[in-house]
């Protein structure tokens, strides 16, 4: 009995202790591993992982967490200091290897940074707008921190795109004065910077966050440090350098200007030992040696991060699939190469994929605190919070094709003259005339036509721009004879887009192919980006001259401005019979440039007949009296120079403008028209002779004193600036020199004469500036260009907005090919920019009478 009892007790007492699955629970508590990731949007959330995990579980984690598709383009970075990349500590950043194990890589600090990791070339293929977004982000923080730099124009623009994505459509009831500050949009922010950014916000009306951010990596990619990622070293002069990777090669940067691109396709190896990093080039079949570069690194870590660094990107970006085994055992490989990782893309894309945007106010930061990524969120006006769906149509450009809304005040720009793309419903073509078609477009719902125009005012209607489902109708180089039965032979571009844009229902065009048209009438040239259009009277003095610099700016900057350059008509289709005729052929320097017939200089007194190679070329300037003429000729030969003499006689011209020197490169440019200063008149014809009173070296220019009399006893004196320092191929060292040239030749312009118009012009008088000569070799190129840069300082004296495309427009519609190369057009535009900002484009009163 008294052993029952005992044994009761004994159990009621009992218990049992699994001490194994205690010792494993202790392990997996103790092996369990916290990371924190901050996100582009300044979000952070925490993950856990085994400490053994390797940094490809992590990464998992973090785009299972985003729901990111297209995340082969992204990484995450960290410091060995912990604190967040920036400007300052680029050769401590460092990419979490997928490879390896996270806590071996980062130890004891457990901070992590999401970041691009490889820049497309082209954002546009990237299929998720989610992944444009979150690029765009990036690229914020780059330009924000200045880890990335961009002309201040270009910087302008992008912050606008910011703003317009954020915010949507430009509201004065809800943007009043200051609506900016509260936004971080620049490194350095000032009053000035946001006015600005807000007068390009209000251009873009009715782009929505997609369209935003697409136009800003449109512009963004355009940089020549988009996608770079920069390691300081040193060439072998010793000077401070930066090697940059990006998709398409390496690039090398010396004070923030790149002077080197080394593509993919020329580096055969690249290589390092110790602290010298090495790239050898294909050998050219010219050479019998290879050649290699070396470049001494920081440290010999530094030489293997750009190596591997380089060795990565090279995989991605040029590789259909990754190596299965490295060549050499250390060389590194990426997991997926680009071209993998578009396909993936397209098969998985998502539908109604929605995500907040973040907003870039300055009390974020600092509020910004630990929280999780927020959860999706619509809203309905297409701003923040915007919902996004792959059903939406492809990216607007950044200046819409819609009809503009009523600008407020202020505004200085119509939208861009283009007919928009759409595609056709139903369309048909017949034979027309011979060598003509008709044809007949639908339009889509939205009133739109599948193609784009240029040219009018003179010159052919061109097609310049076809939609994929209109080409079999239409060819880029097509010419436009009719729209709706309306011939458009006198019509300006303005007035054809219009016409086209007020048809309702179906479009009739007559066109004639693009395989009548020769090469050299520069057929299927690419339309210009962006085509800017002056409104007046709109806003203060003085501001429709800032933006349309600003404008001008960021056109040079991010190359539209020169593609539109080049898409120019060189020439207009009219006739220039009188300079091809057998007798004048000679008195030609070269054979492709002659005056159109309509505008050429007609001498009454000839020494060989009333022909010379010169134009006549007329600069108004809007709202004033003000006309700038112009004689553009040729460099004379030996057998011109009595008609040159001669016309600078009957044209009473004071000034000749010499833009070349008489022998270049072994070639002559211009014969020696005038004599030396104390030797004998030169006789250029019957009745006229030269004088040189006196000469002047004054650097980059050489000034003459001259005299021309006539045999009755009549004589002028005439003054000749010879600018010495534009080379034949080239442009000028000084913007500045150049432009106090330019300023002389105005001042030393005869005062202008009143002369009355015709009674078509209204009857009345008004003011004519004497002639100024011109010539340099062929007198188109420099020609040209000092024509340009003085019309355009007249214009900016006058608080005029200026738009150099149209001013070579209005120069070609008189002479042919005035501004010869893109170089020359660019030297000129960065040198009134220039002058503009250096308080520089002012003209006194003899300059402005």
């Amino acid at each position: 009995m008294i052993e029952s009892v005992s044994r009761r007790a004994f159990s009621s007492s009992s218990g049992t202790y699994n001490v194994r699955a205690s010792e494993l629970a202790r392990e997996r508590k103790l092996n369990i591993f916290n990371v924190t990731v901050q996100f582009l949007d300044d979000t952070q959330q925490s993950f856990q992982i085994e400490k053994k995990a390797k940094g490809s579980v992590l990464l998992e984690l973090v785009f299972q967490h985003l729901e990111l598709v297209e995340k082969d383009y992204f990484g995450l970075q960290f410091t060995e200091n912990g604190s967040p990349p920036n400007a300052t500590n680029t050769e401590i950043t460092r990419w979490l290897d997928s490879s390896k194990s996270v806590k071996k890589q980062i130890g004891a600090n457990a901070q992590f940074w999401l970041a691009v990791r490889f820049y497309p070339s082209e954002p546009s293929r990237l299929s998720e707008e989610f992944t444009r977004y979150l690029l765009c982000l990036q690229l914020r923080k780059l330009l924000l921190d200045g880890r990335m730099t961009a002309p201040k124009n270009t910087a302008l623009l992008l912050a606008s795109f910011t703003v317009q994505a954020e915010l949507g459509d430009y509201n004065p009831t809800e943007h009043g004065n200051g609506y900016l500050s509260e936004l971080r949009l620049l490194g350095r922010q000032c009053p000035e910077d946001e006015r600005k950014v807000r007068e390009l916000h209000k251009l873009h009306r009715g782009q929505a966050p997609a369209d935003a951010e697409a136009n800003f990596l449109e512009h963004a990619k355009r940089l020549d440090c988009y996608g770079v990622e920069s390691h300081p070293a040193k060439d072998y002069n010793g000077k401070d350098i930066f090697i940059g990777v990006t998709s398409i090669g390496i690039v090398v940067f010396q004070n923030n200007i790149r002077v080197n691109t080394f593509s993919w396709g020329k580096i055969v190896k690249i290589s390092f030992k110790k602290k010298q990093f090495f790239i050898q080039l294909k050998r050219e079949p010219s050479e019998t040696y290879d050649t290699v570069l070396g470049f001494n690194m920081r440290s010999g870590r530094a030489a293997k991060a750009l190596w591997r660094c380089s060795v990565e990107r090279h995989g991605f970006f040029r590789l259909r699939a990754p190596r299965r085994r490295p060549l050499l055992g250390a060389v590194p490989t990426v997991a997926r190469t680009e071209t993998q990782a578009l396909e993936d893309a397209r098969r998985s894309r998502s539908t109604n994929r929605s995500f907040v945007r973040r907003s870039s106010s300055r009390t974020r930061e600092r509020s910004a605190g630990t929280c999780a990524v927020p959860s999706p969120a619509l809203t309905a006006n297409g701003a923040r919070g915007a919902r996004v769906t792959h059903d939406e149509p492809p990216p607007r450009p950044a200046w819409g094709d819609a009809p503009p809304a009523q600008e407020e005040t202020g505004s200085f720009l119509e939208s861009v003259l283009r007919v928009p793309l759409s595609y056709v419903d139903e369309s048909e073509s017949s034979e027309c005339a011979e060598g003509e078609v008709a044809v007949r477009l639908s339009a889509g719902a939205d009133g739109r036509f599948g193609f784009n125009v240029r040219g009018g005012g003179g010159a052919p209607v061109l097609v310049s721009r076809v939609a994929p489902r209109t080409r079999a109708l239409l060819q880029e180089g097509d010419q436009v004879i009719s729209i709706n039965d309306n011939d458009v032979d006198e019509m300006t571009h303005d007035e054809v887009v219009q016409l086209i844009r007020n048809t309702k229902g179906v479009l009739t065009l007559v066109v004639k192919p693009n395989a009548v048209y020769s090469a050299d009438e520069t057929v299927g040239t690419e339309e210009p980006e962006v085509c800017f259009v002056p409104l007046g009277g709109a806003g203060e003095p003085g501001q429709a001259v800032e933006q349309s610099l600003l404008l001008l700016g960021d056109g040079l900057a991010s190359g539209a401005a020169l593609r539109q350059y080049e898409a120019l008509l060189r020439r207009l289709d009219v006739p220039a019979a009188v300079a091809r005729r057998p007798c004048n052929v000679a008195k030609n320097r070269y054979r492709d440039i002659a005056p159109y017939d309509s505008t050429r200089v007609v001498l009454k007194n000839g020494p060989t007949g009333d022909y010379i190679n010169a134009s006549y070329i007329n600069m108004e300037i809007p709202n004033s009296d003000i006309v700038l003429t112009y004689i553009a000729t040729q460099g004379p030969l030996a057998s011109t120079v009595g008609d040159f003499w001669q016309m600078i006689w009957e044209s009473e011209s004071s000034l000749i403008v010499m833009l070349t020197v008489l022998v270049e490169r072994g070639r002559a440019k211009c014969h020696q028209y005038w004599p030396k200063v104390g030797t004998a008149p030169l006789k250029a014809t019957d009745t006229l002779t030269v004088h040189t009173h006196s000469e002047q070296n004054l650097g980059h220019y050489v000034r003459r004193e001259m005299a021309i009399k006539e045999s009755s006893g009549a004589s002028r004196n005439v003054t000749q600036l010879q600018y010495v320092a534009w080379p034949d191929h080239g442009v000028p060292e000084d913007p500045a020199a150049f432009i106090s040239f330019t300023q002389l030749c105005s001042r030393l312009r005869n005062h202008s004469a009143v002369v009355p118009t015709s009674e078509e012009e209204g009857g009345g008088e008004r003011v004519l500036e004497p002639p100024m000569v011109v010539h340099c070799s062929a007198g188109v190129g420099r020609t040209g260009a000092l024509i340009l840069a003085e019309t355009a300082l007249q214009l900016l004296a006058l608080q005029q907005p200026l738009y150099p495309l149209d001013l070579v427009r209005a120069m070609r519609a008189q002479r042919p090919m005035c501004i010869q190369t893109a170089s020359q057009y660019k030297f000129v535009c960065e040198s009134i920019q220039t002058a503009y900002t250096q308080g520089l484009a002012k003209t006194d009163s003899e300059s402005t009478n």
